[in-house]
């Protein structure tokens, strides 16, 4: 049997975002159906290069998979369903399935919206998709009532019976790496890091975030929970990329990499043997000065922070479960540790955010002194509380999933102090004040260590102006 799994492309092209990351979320299901069952897989990342419709079919009609797998978030669950529909119109027999944080939060709705998926898989991906390429290989065309996934039957959408989350991650095989061509990603994996100046790669070491925060998904797929992979697992894995792969950074991209002393103490020990540089998220209540100068001995070269607001009463709504000292003094210890830091903060995170709100998130940016800032308009995508709130106060004007990329689309949604309009404003004039205040300028100077570095930081803030000052977006054929 054969697997195709897809990442489609964006709905319009980006004007303003460089980052560029391996699709290890395929490469890891490729990795267990692949040593579960033995099938031939392939992954097709159309989210890389010019998308053409020529492209998958070609790309069908040379593999002929029988299963075709897409991962969907909302802003390109269209894009997905418009690939599921060439697919359909190729070979009508090929199985369409569609997984990932859209269709966990909203299962039946979105099979109902899209009628070129088959089935959906409901939060976890590995073993649902290994039943599926099961069923398939057994003969059965249209799979249903499989545990944790939604299905057609008789011209009605039904929901199987929920799947438990894997008790042990140490049990995955590595991510199927040997199925992605390093050669087509260029662009940043983590801001600040390029991957034309490092061989890079994501890693993953624990699933799930114990934090249940106002405008995160995070919940719909891991329902609370979060479980680890060994020290010892999760250093195998380096050690195979640096020997096959030659990769010599790894952006590790857990909600929960600090949590776990111990576990962390054992891994950063293994990378710092291993010489190989890494960057990573926090909470800031997870780190101290002793963490974080162990972290920059192990080669740790930047820490990126959730902030989201400068307000104290934002943070309580927002249930962060941070305070102000403490991303003060998380902050302080990274810069004392030699480390870089990253601040994540947002506009429009809370319906009932205020101008004064948002310039007490600004104040804190200039205390703080992060060396890279990314500022977010706040989505409501389904599934969080921030989309239900907004709903309820008949804030969102439109679900139209294509517009719901923000980087590229005007918001189709208010909050009682912003419009639509105002939102963008506002995050663009944050950018601007921010990145364009001289000493912002001269930290980022003093960065540079070679013409690579000049080159790399030239081409991301002419990028940065073509964004704050340029049209927003600019659409992709169909």
């Amino acid at each position: 049997m054969k697997l195709a799994l897809v990442r489609p492309p964006e709905p319009m092209l980006s004007i303003g975002s460089e980052v560029c990351q391996h699709p290890i979320n395929l490469a890891q299901l490729a990795a267990h159906v692949r040593e579960r069952l033995g099938v031939a897989v392939e992954i097709w990342d159309f989210s890389v290069g010019r998308y053409r419709p020529e492209r998958l079919r070609a790309e069908l009609a040379r593999f002929a998979p029988e299963v075709v797998g897409l991962t969907a978030m909302t802003p390109i669950v269209k894009s997905a369903a418009r690939l599921a529909q060439v697919v359909k119109a190729a070979d009508r027999d090929i199985v369409t399935v569609v997984g990932g944080p859209h269709l966990s939060a909203i299962p039946e709705r979105t099979l109902a919206e899209f009628p070129a998926f088959d089935v959906g898989v409901i939060g976890e991906g590995e073993s649902a998709l290994e039943d599926i390429c099961l069923a398939v290989q057994r003969g059965e065309r249209r799979p249903r009532g499989l545990a944790g996934t939604v299905f057609r039957e008789d011209g009605e959408i039904k929901v199987g019976p929920p799947r438990e989350l894997l008790a042990n991650l140490d049990d995955l095989p590595f991510p199927a790496r040997d199925l992605i061509d390093f050669s087509l990603y260029q662009g940043s994996s983590s801001p600040g890091l390029s991957s034309k100046l490092r061989n890079i790669t994501e890693l993953f070491t624990s699933r799930g975030c114990p934090v249940h925060c106002f405008f995160c998904g995070s919940y719909v797929t891991h329902r609370g929970k979060v479980r680890f992979r060994s020290a010892r697992h999760v250093l195998d894995e380096v050690r195979e990329c640096v020997a096959r792969y030659h990769v010599d950074h790894f952006t590790i991209d857990d909600d929960t990499f600090t949590y776990g002393r111990e576990r962390l103490t054992e891994i950063c020990h293994g990378l710092r043997e291993l010489g190989v540089s890494w960057d990573c998220d926090s909470r800031v209540t997870n780190v101290d000065q002793e963490l974080l100068n162990l972290m920059a001995a192990s080669g740790c070269v930047k820490i990126a922070y959730g902030v989201e607001s400068g307000s104290p009463r934002m943070l309580e709504l927002l249930r962060k479960r941070i305070s102000l000292a403490q991303i003060e003094t998380a902050f302080r210890a990274a810069r004392r540790a030699g480390v870089l830091t990253s601040a994540f903060i947002m506009v429009g995170s809370h319906p009932t955010e205020t101008p004064e709100e948002l310039e007490q998130t600004f104040r804190l940016m200039l205390r703080i002194k992060p060396d890279f800032v990314m500022v977010y308009v706040a989505v409501p995508y389904p599934g969080t509380d921030l989309h239900q709130a907004m709903v309820e106060e008949g804030l969102i004007e439109s679900e139209d999933w294509d517009e719901y990329d923000i980087v590229r689309a005007e918001p189709v949604w208010h909050t009682h102090h912003f419009t639509a309009a105002e939102l963008i404003r506002q995050q663009r004039r944050m950018y601007q004040r921010i990145y364009l205040r001289p000493g912002f300028v001269w930290r980022k100077l003093k960065l540079l260590r070679s013409m690579d570095d000049l080159r790399y930081f030239s081409d991301s803030f002419l990028k940065f102006l073509k964004y704050v000052f340029g049209k927003r977006r600019e659409e992709l054929p169909d």
